[in-house]
């Protein structure tokens, strides 16, 4: 396998996200089988890091955590981090599992820098958001972030935890995260939560973002409300193929032999994902499963009449 085929592997960027996370040895069976790779391909990509002088040690059985993690510091002239900014725009498409990483980063580096970021929004602009609008805003901050914060629910309750995203399971917007007490995964909706306040500690998570996913699979399973969208995307312009706080599974594009993109990937219909469709609804065509085509089509004419008894 050449270098440029190795970066290009979306596979090659989550075991790379998945060393750096890990925290104690783990089985090579596992470690591989939660990658879906198997132990050649993980041989190259360990000869791959060694160029870097970044030792991947393993043995027969096990995989271990790297013995130091690289952290690499750079500082920006204002003309140079306003020019990294355009070249990685706010919003803009990710269809590689290391676009997202860049992305992530960016907006993690542009929070911690608002007077600097090319995409707040001016001053003198006002902008009111519900209750429910900043929660989703505070959590999305502490997750960029990294932070962990205290859960207050409405029945008095309270949890500490650290959030690894927000995402939509049985149509409810749900925060999903470690619970810092005894470090396992739990989801609250958002419904439920009164406020969260950060935390002023330290906490390394202890599990990966696969594994997160993992979990949020599972509980799609559970919720037996899985759909395989199929889409064609006539114009890419301002089509947004990453819908906010939706949990993407096996998502895959290609191009139909009319030259058109055809986007795929499994996940919970809800009213929300009919409003990101409707959104694009000049751009895109739902080709299949034909019953959420008829939905989506009902849905249009729903909102076509709406906005015609608003301007009457």
């Amino acid at each position: 396998m050449s270098d440029q085929q190795i970066i290009l592997e979306n596979s090659f960027w989550k075991f790379l996200v998945s060393l750096e996370e890990l925290k104690e040895k783990k089985e090579l069976v596992l470690f591989c089988s939660s990658l879906a790779i198997d132990e050649d391909t993980l041989t190259t990509y360990c000869e791959f890091l060694a160029r870097f002088k970044v030792a991947a040690f393993r043995d027969a059985e096990y995989i271990y955590p790297l013995k130091e993690q690289c952290r690499i510091k750079m500082e920006f002239t204002l003309a140079e981090w306003l020019a990294l900014q355009a070249v990685v725009p706010k919003d803009s498409q990710a269809t590689a599992y290391f676009q997202q990483i860049v992305q992530d980063k960016m907006k993690m580096a542009q929070l911690a820098h608002a007077q600097f970021s090319l995409y707040k929004a001016p001053k003198g602009t006002p902008v009111e958001f519900t209750s429910f609008e900043m929660l989703k805003k505070k959590i999305d901050y502490d997750i960029i972030c990294r932070k962990s914060m205290k859960v207050k629910f409405f029945t008095e309750k309270e949890c500490d935890v650290f959030p690894h995203r927000q995402v939509y399971l049985d149509g409810v917007l749900c925060v999903v995260g470690e619970n810092i007490s005894d470090k396992t995964l739990v989801y609250f909706g958002l419904e439920d939560i009164k406020d969260v306040e950060n935390l002023d500690l330290m906490y390394e998570p202890n599990l990966s973002q696969i594994e997160v996913n993992e979990f949020i699979g599972h509980l799609r399973l559970i919720n037996g409300k899985e759909e395989r969208l199929v889409l064609k995307i006539y114009s890419q312009d301002q089509s947004d193929l990453l819908p906010e706080h939706h949990f993407l599974g096996n998502p895959f594009v290609t191009s139909s032999t009319e030259g058109d993109m055809i986007w795929a990937a499994t996940l919970e219909m809800c009213d929300d994902v009919f409003h990101w469709l409707y959104k694009m609804r000049d751009r895109i065509e739902v080709l299949d499963p034909g019953h959420i085509r008829k939905e989506f089509s009902h849905y249009c004419e729903l909102k076509k009449e709406s906005s015609n008894k608003k301007a009457s």
